[in-house]
């Protein structure tokens, strides 16, 4: 079985490593971030307690709100949802707008072909008097 990152930093490491698969020896910045937020001990027990389809999900989920947890120690991830959140009403709201803006460009083309099918029918039924 491949080593973990937890072998490398001198953590007591058991034979068979419930991280080994989720957090190899290769990227120890996942580790190391999740170890600095997290009792990695507790979360061993918890990752032995999961269903093995989850395990890499909820590994990845831990490593991701720790990565958080240590840009915005308050929020972390809620904090980026409120931010992903504010950013989508704005994107809605933009688009709202480019969508008015659009309807007042296609309602200006429509009016110009209006007025042009007008004086064409105006033009021939000229010509067609001489």
């Amino acid at each position: 079985m491949e080593s973990c990152e937890c072998k490398n930093v001198k953590h007591a490491c058991i034979e068979e490593c419930v991280f080994a698969p989720y957090l190899p020896a290769n990227k120890p910045e996942k580790y190391n971030t999740l170890s600095k937020v997290f009792d990695i001990s507790s979360v061993a027990e918890l990752v032995m307690g999961i269903e093995p389809s989850q395990k890499q999900a909820c590994v990845d989920s831990l490593c991701f709100e720790a990565e958080a947890r240590l840009r915005d120690p308050v929020m972390g991830c809620t904090g980026l949802i409120h931010q992903l959140q504010h950013q989508l009403q704005n994107l809605q709201i933009q688009s709202k707008i480019a969508k008015r803006e659009l309807m007042m460009v296609l309602q200006e083309i429509h009016n110009r072909n209006r007025i042009a099918q007008r004086q064409n029918l105006q033009q021939l039924y000229i010509r067609s008097r001489f």
